[in-house]
């Protein structure tokens, strides 16, 4: 006997096919949307044998649904990127630079506010504690030559991971210490300081967000093991290079002061 799926469900999950399928090519998503369908035929002649009520039909259709859309869009990646042309390969591959550029910025970001924060408690003339003021002019030193180094750092393919880790000691410096001092030496950042309750929060909430995202970016950019073993292998043919070259330098020598001795 001929069982047709609760019209509700199937038209929900031949809606969801549809939504998935789209950008692929024509015979792709048809072989696609035939397989669910034959597939809701199937489960809908199951229940019919089982005598299982249309309500929990429709229930377990939705059900299948939501617990495989996942594999659906896993499905679906798959298949574009299968038959996704060399042009659509080259910009995906392409946008992956956002984030390094993301991590370039901000670092430059951290550099022109250090040395801004820098000049401006050293001009400053206006009251205060004297070792606050010291205090938060070397934090701001400390974060300039921090972002400084990071940035020298994240030039380098093989150390740039190690210039994103440098990157949050500036962050720290900066915002939890070197910005404190502008209360003191800016009118306009006291008022803001004072007006704004929320504002000691904010920098810690800045600090942990820039420090999460660059302790990121050191681990994408952290050498993977076999990179490691290959400098390591690198390392050390230099190094026996070295001492065979001077093996062969003080071996003449050895035999002249072996020829003036005699």
């Amino acid at each position: 006997m001929s069982v047709t799926p609760v019209p509700a469900a199937a038209g929900a999950v031949r809606a969801w096919c549809e939504w998935y399928t789209r950008g692929l090519p024509e015979q792709l998503a048809a072989e696609r949307r035939d397989e669910i369908a034959s597939d809701l035929h199937e489960h809908a002649a199951w229940a019919a044998e089982q005598g299982i009520a249309e309500r929990d039909l429709e229930r377990g259709i939705r059900l299948r649904m939501l617990g495989g859309a996942l594999a659906d869009l896993s499905w679906r990646r798959q298949q574009l990127r299968a038959h996704e042309t060399a042009e659509a390969t080259a910009l995906r591959r392409n946008a992956r630079g956002g984030l390094p550029v993301l991590a370039y910025t901000l670092a430059l970001l951290v550099l022109v506010a250090s040395g801004g924060v820098v000049l401006r408690v050293l001009l400053s003339t206006g009251p205060g504690d004297a070792a606050f003021h010291a205090q938060g002019a070397a934090s701001a030193v400390l974060a300039l030559a921090g972002s400084a180094c990071a940035l020298a750092l994240m030039a380098r393919r093989r150390t740039r991971w190690v210039g994103a880790l440098w990157m949050i000691v500036a962050v720290y410096c900066l915002v939890r210490y070197g910005t404190k001092a502008l209360v003191f030496a800016s009118a306009t950042s006291s008022q803001l300081s004072y007006s704004a309750a929320a504002w000691d929060t904010f920098g810690k909430l800045l600090i942990v967000g820039l420090t999460l995202f660059f302790l990121g970016m050191a681990v994408r950019w952290a050498p993977s093991r076999r990179e490691m073993d290959r400098g390591a292998r690198a390392v050390a043919r230099a190094s026996a290079h070295m001492s065979e070259q001077a093996s062969r330098v003080g071996e003449p020598l050895a035999v002249s002061r072996g020829a003036v001795g005699g």
